[in-house]
This record gives C-alpha cells, structure tokens and sequence, in this order.
C-alpha cells in the first residue's frame, strides 16, 4: 500500500495536533459497469515551500496554487490546508503572522504571504509543505495539504528554568548540565498561559502555526492538559495552579499521581488538592518532548528560540474513576482508503483503521466517533472500548481489519469518555478529543510499469470534499451566525481519480450521492 501521512505524526507529541485536524474516507467496491473515464495517476509530494498565491484576496474559499520541488500545483477552491494547530484557508494564509480571528479583527488578505522562498518577506527559515492528489488533464491538483515549517521537528530534554515574562522554557540535560534550548509555546489564544501578545517578545510569532486552543496539545503522556503559570511562584495562577502538582516527594517525584480524591491505580496516589478542571503546572525537572518551528527573536538578530505547538511531558497524571472532568487524547490515527478496482490494473488496497491514545480514567469505557461538520448529527460511533489497565494503565488502542468495506468518512476522528458531559471549566476539551487523521494508505500498483500507473486517490468518495457542506469555521468564525460563514462547496477543480462521480456500490446505494 502507498503510505501518505502527515510527517508530525511520527513526533512524540504528533496526537497533540488540532490541528488540526486530517482526511478520513473508505472507499467502497465498484462494479466494472460503474467505470466512467481512465484513471488519473496519483502524486505525493514534500518540499519546501517554493512559491504560493491566491486567485482572489477577496473570498476567504478562494483557489490558488503553489510550487514545490519545481512542480506546479493547483490548490482549489474550498480547500482546507492542515497546520500543525489547526485549518485554514489559501485565503487565510495571505492575512499575516498575527491573522487575528473573528472575535476581534480578521487582518486583511495580502500579498505575499511570507511563506513561500520566493516571497520578498520571507523568514530566515523555509515551510515544508506535504501535498497528496491527482493529475487530471496535465495538471497537478491538490486533495490534501499540510503546511509546517518542518513536519518531523521534535526537540526533548529536561525543563533547567522557567523564563516566566516570556513564558520559555530553557531545557537540556539533567543534573547540572547547561540549558541547550529555548522554548515558548506557541499560544494565539492563552489557552496554557500567557497568549503570544502578552509576552515579552511576543510579536515574533507565528500564529497560524500555532497549538490546539481546544484540544488539550500541551499535556502529559496519560493526556492531562499542561501549562506554564502567567506569575512566577510563589505568585499563583488560579487558571495554572501551583496545587495541581503532587508534592515533591516518594519515588513519583510529583509526576505520577491522581487528580482527584481516589487513586486511579496503585501506583499513582490520590493528591486531593488538585483541580481536574484545570490544567498542571509544568515545572523545572520535567522531561518533555516538543515539536514546533525556530522563530527569529527579531528580524536579523540570528538568535532563535522554539515556538512549540506541541509538547508532552514525562508525567502520569491521572484522574479518579468516575469523575468528571476526564481528559482523553489520540496519538495516532490511521485510515485505509481502500479504492476501487480498475478491471485492467492491478492494485493492492486496504481499509485498515487504526487508532492509538490515552485516557486519564482507565476504569471508563471510551467511544470512538466519525466526525461530520457537514451534517447536522455530525458524530458517527464507530465502536466502544475499555482502556488498559495493565502495562501503560489507560492506554486506548483501535485496530479495525484490513479489507472491511466501512462507510466514507469525513477528515476527523473523535474519541469521548462514554457518558461523560462537555464542561467548559477551561477553554480546553474535557473527556473528549478531536484530531484530523495522521496517516492514510491509498491505493498502490502491484505490477509495477504496466499502463495507467499510478493508481489515483480516490478522492471522489472522501464526501467532505466532493459534496462540502459544512460552514467556514477558520479563525475562529464558528462564533459568527451562520449569514456570515460562506459554505464550503466541493473543492474546484475537483481532483477526481477518473471514475463515476456517482459510484454504485454492492448494495445498490451511491457512496457519495
């Protein structure tokens, strides 16, 4: 199988992604009758970001297009590009470091965007770009985009101080060894500490790069949200509270333990004093892993820290059995397109799914949704399970066969603690987790060199973007009523693998009608 994902999925943080979300599709078998035209071949490809325009500055779904290893690509229009924290537009893209969302101001659409080695306001530092679609009538055309400045950067050490004007992080080795990194979360929002404009030195980032502010992207390995207090200790931050780490003491060293009045398991104690509404502390002695971007600290200065959009810690914080808030996260999601069957091309395809995350309540069963904006009852529950409760306690895996011939899909997965209802304590979901798909297997060939080859994506039967529907929600516009958010229609032109847009599967019913 051709294997397409997005690269920061292979990061040790990579299930912190909003993201941002990723395509989910199964594409169903389909008699030889329902074979419309030749196939498309497929493309995939990963670069550094060369050139990038926009057809119209004035219509947020405009088309436009990019050019990546010399190659010359077509980026319709409705299309959602993936970063690492969230989705927007091509438009999107043209509005600045600092696009603003639809609360306050939406800065204007401009050119260039300062993304691209050709832009004359380009950064010191190149974006890689991640593209997937089809060549249909001599032209490249883009299904699936993802945009980061490098998609497998991943830094880790232990957390040596805590600059807490700028809310950075010096990490390193352990025991006496010199601080080696700078680290700032990247955080448009505020959402786990002081927001980008209230640090010292904050214009220098990056906002469409920017963490999750819904989906927990700064959090421990057992998926409890993180934070770096906006006052240095022993000043208290009620939303950052010193009291949600365990004392410093027993083997655990505070970073294993249960929020919460009961132990979840033996092995982390009870620390009653903690809120489950509110994320913990991140503290000097912290092991963590991050991924984000090198940003300049003023143009032309040559010095760098980290803008993270993800980070885990080294630490098991967990809550107690049965109470509210409880906190999930996915680590990885896998999708099988399975594809349909050329009668005169030989293909290996797969429909395997497969999702790995965490759960803070172990002894909670969780359920795993399809999600679709685009429908009015947007969840679909695929299955139900139990966490582990041995080796990694509250560990969540998911492994659907190969071959199983499951309905299309939309972009994103969901997993929620079953029965447990939304609290809006904090910005940041509770019990539940949202996230794109991290990796999908399209269609290969396996008689390599014969005509017609590569086989297409089949991206006629990823409804979400043959049908649209669903409303602009970038930038924060689902706050907007619905007048104000245009809806997305089918991405135009339309990457389409050369067969019947209307596909008959066995049953007699239509994949994508």
């Amino acid at each position: 199988m051709k294997l397409a994902h997005h690269p920061a999925a292979e990061c040790p943080a990579a299930g912190l992604m909003l993201h941002v979300r990723r395509l989910v599709v199964w594409a169903l078998l389909v008699p030889a009758g329902a074979l419309a035209q030749a196939p498309t071949p497929s493309f995939a490809l990963l670069g550094h970001l060369q050139e990038l325009d926009v057809a119209d500055l004035n219509d947020p779904l405009s088309a436009g297009s990019l050019v990546v290893n010399g190659i010359p690509v077509v980026l319709p229009r409705n299309l959602y590009v993936t970063m690492p924290g969230q989705y927007l537009t091509v438009n999107d893209l043209f509005r600045g470091r600092h696009p603003g969302n639809a609360s306050t101001t939406l800065a204007p659409a401009a050119k260039p965007s300062g993304l691209a080695l050709k832009d004359a306001n380009k950064g010191p530092i190149p974006f890689e770009v991640d593209v997937i679609g089809n060549i249909v009538d001599g032209r490249y055309i883009a299904g699936v985009v993802h945009l980061t400045q490098q998609g497998l950067n991943v830094g880790a050490g232990f957390i040596r101080a805590i600059d807490y004007a700028k809310g950075e992080l010096l990490v390193g080795p352990d025991a006496g060894g010199t601080p080696v990194a700078r680290v700032r979360i990247n955080d448009p929002a505020g959402s786990y500490g002081t927001a980008n404009a209230g640090k010292t030195g904050g214009d220098a980032f990056d906002d469409r790069f920017g963490a999750d502010p819904g989906n927990a992207a700064i959090a421990a390995n057992t998926g409890f949200p993180m934070c770096i207090p906006r006052v240095a200790p022993p000043g208290n931050d009620p939303s950052c509270p010193l009291s949600n780490r365990a004392p410093e003491a027993g083997p655990s060293l505070g970073r294993r333990f249960t929020c919460g009045t009961v132990a979840a398991e033996p092995t982390a104690p009870a620390h009653a004093t903690c809120q489950p509404a509110q994320p913990a502390p991140l503290q000097v002695g912290d092991y963590i892993a991050f991924n984000g971007m090198l940003t300049e600290d003023s143009p032309g200065s040559g010095t760098f820290f980290h803008a993270a959009h993800a980070i885990q810690a080294l630490a098991g914080i967990y809550t107690s059995p049965g109470a509210n808030p409880a906190y999930v996260f996915i680590e990885e999601a896998l999708i099988g397109t399975l594809g349909d069957p050329w009668p005169d091309i030989d293909q290996e395809e797969t429909s395997r799914f497969r999702i790995v995350g965490f759960s803070t309540d172990p002894s909670r069963r969780v359920d795993v949704f399809l999600v679709d904006p685009a429908v009015a009852n947007s969840e679909r529950r695929l299955t139900t399970l139990q966490p582990s409760g041995v080796a990694q306690i509250g560990r969540i895996r998911v492994t659907l066969p190969a071959k199983a011939n499951f309905l299309p899909i939309t972009r994103e997965v969901r997993i929620r603690i079953e029965g447990q209802p939304e609290f809006n304590g904090t910005s940041l979901a509770q019990g539940q987790f949202t996230a794109p798909v991290g990796e999908y297997i399209y269609p290969e060939n396996t008689r390599f060199g014969r005509p017609k080859s590569p086989v297409g994506v089949p991206f006629e039967n990823f409804c979400f973007l043959k049908n649209g529907g669903e409303r602009l929600a970038t930038l924060g516009r689902d706050t907007l009523p619905d007048a104000a958010r245009p809806v997305l229609g089918a991405l135009a032109p339309f990457p389409d693998s050369g067969h019947s847009t209307a596909q008959a599967r066995a049953d007699g019913t239509v994949a994508c009608p």
